[in-house]
């Protein structure tokens, strides 16, 4: 036999072994041996924490998108998302990304609903439905943040890529339905909790099982009210949560604490100004004249003659300054900018507290509760009285003698029913500032507060010309301001069929198409 046919052999020979090996080994051969399939729940809940009190506050994704659209911000660089031309990829990520930091919680369930697991975690971390529960309340918040957003959204079958790749969109009902039944199911499992809390991991309470039980029906009662403007029956619901207990004090607020400069401890304003470089915000005039107590081109502030305790704070001047008006050109916002240098607010050279590092992500809290019960109650003054307060305390803000909320109290005790509410609704607008997808939501529900500026309103005068709103072509409104965001583009190429079918239930994909407990259809 010659060298080179010894050689085809023997290559041959060693090939049918490698081969034969593979087939016989190749689930071994393709698993990582140093990936992680299970992990620390504790830690599983920090992260996903983590991720929604950073990215969902950041200048991306609540800058360029709800602070915009609650009009508290406006941009004094590119201000194309000002006039609703939201960038894709911003949109785009804000929704896929909610979806990738729940599997965090979603993990959390299966691990402790799993036969083959359930019983390690519990003797790891504490009862399988106490952390079934606190898994499901923030998820919870994380699905009312993204239907208020866009609509119908991928929820029955949402979170099991396996099992469904392409998920159905649920109705926005079907959502809220689907949430409050989770809320009243969280609340049960934690009252019944065989052990106490998360020892470690829990950023929000400490392992406090009954500061959760009061997140989640300060939860319900939120999602209720909101969906009581589509059908008042949702009323009884709100009324419920209130009687099992809601936040009683800041003491019980959802707050995740961003501690110093530095990955991963800071605070996403701070990372945005400071770090990146991103001047590009400052507060709306509309915003500004609301805390001065001024009233505003043709607005009519109810707070008239009112300086504002929390206005120091929430700028950190105390002089009067001027807020960039909304929804300008490039060229104006610029025109505007260097023709007010000193007079206007800005945030970068004044460094106020909601760019401070340590500034606290909220979701949900006290003086919001407080607004709220006022609300389910027929305009209770006393809750009304208490929300102030406590938004005053919360924020730091100094009301010398009491003269801002005995004066507010005087006029709401003298008001009509609707003077009642749009005073109600406006200071929650006030206090929910950094709480922009909120702000934007009562917004719409509501209408209050009347300083927005909408299509076609006069936003500016300069040089004696009227500057008029006008939403950037093909990013259209209607008569109000934004209704919703638009549908992903991504989802049109991973998930057609169902998007489209979405898309087509609720009439257009588009910004003047209102969401469920807005009335739906066109504005």
């Amino acid at each position: 036999m010659n060298t080179v046919m010894r050689y085809k052999i023997l290559i041959t020979a060693l090939l049918l072994v490698a081969f034969t090996g593979c087939e016989k080994d190749f689930d071994k051969i393709n698993t990582n041996p140093n990936a992680v399939t299970e992990g620390a729940t504790s830690a599983m809940l920090t992260q996903a924490i983590r991720d929604f009190a950073f990215n969902d506050f950041d200048v991306w994704y609540a800058g360029r998108q709800a602070s915009l659209s609650s009009q508290q911000f406006a941009q004094r660089n590119y201000t194309s998302e000002d006039r609703y031309a939201f960038r894709s990829g911003t949109t785009d990520g804000f929704f896929r990304n909610n979806y990738i930091y729940m599997n965090n919680l979603q993990t959390i369930i299966k691990l402790n609903t799993d036969p083959a697991t359930k019983d390690r975690y519990a003797s790891l971390f504490g009862d399988n439905n106490m952390q079934i529960a606190i898994a499901e309340i923030v998820k919870a918040w994380v699905f009312q943040l993204l239907t208020d957003y866009f609509g119908d959204i991928p929820y029955s079958q949402a979170l099991d890529i396996d099992k469904y790749p392409q998920p159905v969109y649920d109705t926005q009902k079907a959502v809220y339905d689907g949430l409050i039944a989770k809320l009243n199911e969280a609340q049960t499992m934690l009252e019944n909790s065989t052990t106490d809390g998360f020892a470690t991991g829990d950023v929000f309470y400490g392992g406090d099982l009954s500061k959760w039980i009061k997140f989640a029906n300060s939860l319900r009662l939120r999602l209720a009210l909101r969906a009581s403007n589509a059908d008042p029956s949702y009323l009884t619901e709100a009324q419920d949560a209130i009687a099992d207990g809601v936040m009683e004090s800041n003491e019980d607020n959802a707050v995740f604490g961003f501690s110093s400069a530095g990955t991963p401890n800071e605070a996403p304003w701070y990372n945005g100004f400071i770090v990146g470089g991103r001047n590009d915000f400052s507060f709306t005039a509309g915003f500004m004249e609301l805390i001065k107590g001024n009233n505003n081109q043709a607005f009519v502030n109810p707070f008239l003659g009112l300086r504002d305790p929390r206005y120091p704070v929430y700028t950190s001047y105390t002089s009067d300054r001027k807020g960039v008006p909304y929804g300008m050109s490039d060229v104006l916002t610029q025109k505007w900018w260097s023709g007010n240098s000193s007079s206007r607010v800005s945030l970068y050279a004044r460094y106020p507290i909601i760019i401070q590092p340590n500034f606290p992500t909220t979701f949900l809290d006290y003086p919001t509760v407080c607004f709220m019960v006022s609300e389910v109650e027929g305009w209770d003054a006393d809750w009304f009285q208490e929300g102030i307060v406590a938004s005053l305390e919360k924020w730091g803000a100094v009301d010398a003698g009491g003269a801002y909320v005995t004066e507010i109290m005087n006029r709401f005790n003298a008001a009509t029913d609707e003077g009642k509410k749009e005073m109600v609704i406006t200071q929650k607008y006030i206090h929910l500032l950094m709480q922009p997808h909120e702000a934007w939501a009562e917004y719409r529900r509501t209408g209050y507060p009347k300083s927005l500026v909408k299509p076609g309103d006069v936003t500016a005068v300069i040089d004696g010309a009227d500057v008029v709103f006008t939403p950037a072509t093909g990013a259209e409104s209607g008569a109000d301001v934004v209704a919703r965001y638009k549908y992903p583009t991504s989802e049109f190429t991973l998930n057609k069929a169902n998007v489209e079918a979405a898309a087509a239930r609720m009439g257009e994909d588009s910004h003047r198409q209102r969401v469920w407990w807005d009335g739906g259809g066109l504005q």
